[in-house]
Order: C-alpha cells, then sequence, then structure tokens
C-alpha cells in the first residue's frame, strides 16, 4: 500500500529525471511547489534546480532504503497524475498515465500531452504554502 507520485525535471539535453515518492501523492503540488520554490535561485541551471528540489522533497529521507527512488525517462508506480518541471520553459504540467510499452512518449510511462501546463513562478505562487516574492 501506498501514495505512489512521480515528479518529472526535464534536463537541458531534453532527457528526464523523474523522482518516484511510495508515499508522496498526498499534498503532492503543494510539496513540489515549495520544493521548487526553494530552487528559484538555480532556475536557470536545471542539474542544480533538479538537485535542490529532489533534496527538497526527500528530506531526511536520504538514509531509509524505502520511499524514494530515481528514475531517466520513465516513471514508477503511479497513483496520480504526473506533475512535470521543465527549467527552461520554465513550465509546470500535469500529464496522464500511459503505456509503459508507448515508444512514442518522451518518458515512458507518461502522456506526451500536458493535460494543462502554466508557468512556473504562477505554480509556485499558487501551491506553494510559502510567501512567495519571486
Amino acid at each position: 500500500m501506498g501514495d505512489r507520485a512521480n515528479f518529472v525535471f526535464v534536463q537541458d539535453n531534453k532527457e528526464t529525471v523523474v523522482l518516484y515518492g511510495h508515499w508522496a501523492g498526498h499534498n503532492m503540488l503543494s510539496n513540489l511547489a515549495n520544493a521548487v520554490f526553494v530552487a528559484r535561485p538555480r532556475w536557470e541551471d536545471p542539474s542544480y534546480a533538479t538537485r535542490i528540489t529532489i533534496s527538497q522533497m526527500i528530506n531526511d529521507g536520504w538514509a531509509s532504503e524505502t520511499g524514494w527512488g530515481l528514475y531517466v525517462n520513465a516513471i514508477g508506480d503511479n497513483e496520480h497524475k504526473i506533475a512535470v518541471i521543465d527549467w527552461e520553459q520554465q513550465t509546470f504540467s500535469l500529464h496522464e498515465e500511459a503505456d509503459h510499452s508507448d515508444k512514442d512518449n518522451k518518458v515512458r510511462g507518461m502522456s506526451n500531452e500536458a493535460l494543462f501546463t502554466m508557468d512556473l513562478t504562477e505554480f509556485v505562487e499558487k501551491y506553494a504554502d510559502v510567501t512567495v516574492s519571486v
């Protein structure tokens, strides 16, 4: 049993780093927005912004052998819409899950078509628990 969620981070080369959270579905957008807010000074540098955001999401769970995982260009088990942060475009989007065998998808297990997309600053302002002045 879990509350599985995946968070996709698009890198400069269009490859993706995916954070899988076994119990990350509850408040997933708020938790992601808070983490992205902390990474704000490095939004122009996808590798650092991704590392900062993932570190914030995992928090003190780094020493645990369960709870969190990393994928490249694929999602793990999933029970929610898939959150995508594109640092270059400075956008947040939500995507549906897709069949892992569909080779046309940029990320295995995730539909290419976004349900909606919003500016990264708007995403943080709307979903973060912190007062945002970016």
